[in-house]
């Protein structure tokens, strides 16, 4: 028979004995998800680089933008061991740095993990992603809705990625065609990527005759484009490991009734008319090149591309005094083989008197806006 002091002992000796157990079962369970656990951290965007322009973000004084990505990461089944699962996420450009809009569910990359990763921007853009025959590894496929004919967005979508430490400075140099990476966690969860046009863009310039400056100012007001193209247009990229955008298959289509216009240029009491005189007339180079995005859309035609580009403007003499709004319409032709993603068409238009030798105060007073070179 126990008495009251074997009692105590005994049940301090189980009550010892079953904590040592109890810690080392969680020891031993803490270090196996360790183990099968990696770790893992949000995939943070860089820097974005377009194609032929030099276009970086960050640096330089860019507009914000928004960028769409899909992971794909190797998820396989019993099924199918070359099974990939796609996630996606958005990052918008602000306060000079990329960010994910939903910062409650973000891209999750683990430690030494194969991922692949595609994707277009502005994100504002409809487009439903679809592997290929080989899988997610080897590309991706791309199938845009409602494309608009013109646009003041620069459409693009990812040809590269590179993964970079988080510190990294200088412009990304990103191998076109490399979709893949895995993440190394210390440092290593930021991503370059590299950005292909797909549409064509327009670069609108304007330049002042010195006949003309010696009598006249014009202060721009605004600059419109129109197009009869159809709107809501579908295509499908198909983007390959190893290859960059190729020349995705666009639509065939004509004009049609339907006029789409968009503004380039508005003057507003916030925003003071962009004034052209004889400033402008006496530079080497006299030529002003707004920043006035314009973006086409290939089609899939032979012949000539058409649009109207109007431009509306308030005259004034020497003495400041305006002599009224002027309308300029400049119809744009060029061949459609000259609308490629990624290929830039230059427009300058001079503004310039009707005569140039003869220059009569009504001809001062009313000039016109002219494709010049």
């Amino acid at each position: 028979m126990m008495t009251e002091k074997m009692t105590y002992r005994w049940l301090w000796s189980c009550l010892v004995a079953g904590g040592l157990l109890l810690l080392s079962g969680c020891s031993a369970s803490s270090s196996d998800d360790d183990l099968q656990q990696p770790e893992q951290v949000a995939l943070q965007l860089r820097a974005v680089t377009r194609t032929d322009d030099a276009f970086t973000i960050p640096g330089g004084d860019n507009p914000a933008s928004s960028v769409r990505l899909f992971l794909a990461t190797l998820t396989p089944t019993n099924e199918n061991p070359n099974n990939y699962s796609l996630t996606e996420g958005s990052f918008s450009y602000k306060n000079s740095q990329w960010s994910s809009t939903n910062s409650l569910n973000p891209l999750i990359v683990k430690e030494e993990t194969p991922y692949y990763l595609y994707g277009y921007m502005p994100s504002s853009i409809s487009a439903t992603p679809s592997a290929p025959d080989e899988g997610y590894s080897k590309g991706i496929n791309l199938s845009f809705t409602g494309l608009p004919a013109i646009t003041s967005d620069d459409i693009c979508v990812l040809v590269g990625v590179q993964l970079v430490g988080a510190n990294s400075t200088g412009s990304p140099t990103v191998t076109e065609g490399q979709y893949g990476f895995r993440s190394n966690i210390k440092g290593q969860n930021y991503v370059n990527l590299l950005m292909a046009h797909l549409y064509a863009k327009l670069k609108v310039s304007f330049k002042i005759d010195p006949n003309y400056a010696e009598l006249r100012s014009i202060h721009l007001k605004e600059v419109t484009l129109t197009s009869k193209y159809a709107d809501g247009a579908s295509v499908t990229v198909n983007l390959r490991s190893g290859q960059g955008i190729g020349s995705p298959s666009f639509p065939s289509g004509s004009e049609g009734d339907v006029v789409h216009t968009m503004t380039l240029f508005k003057s507003s009491a916030i925003i003071p008319e962009k004034v052209l005189d004889k400033a402008l007339a006496n530079q080497v180079d006299p030529v002003l090149a707004l920043d006035l995005p314009a973006y086409c859309r290939p089609v899939a035609v032979e012949g000539t591309y058409n649009l109207t580009l109007t431009t509306t403007y308030d005259v004034y003499d020497l003495k400041g005094q305006n002599l009224g709004e002027r309308v300029s319409e400049n119809k744009i032709k060029f061949d459609v083989a000259e609308v490629k993603p990624g290929q830039e068409k230059k427009l300058v238009l001079t503004v310039k008197p009707t005569y140039l030798y003869v220059l009569s105060d009504n001809d001062a007073d009313n000039p016109t806006i002219t494709l010049g070179e």
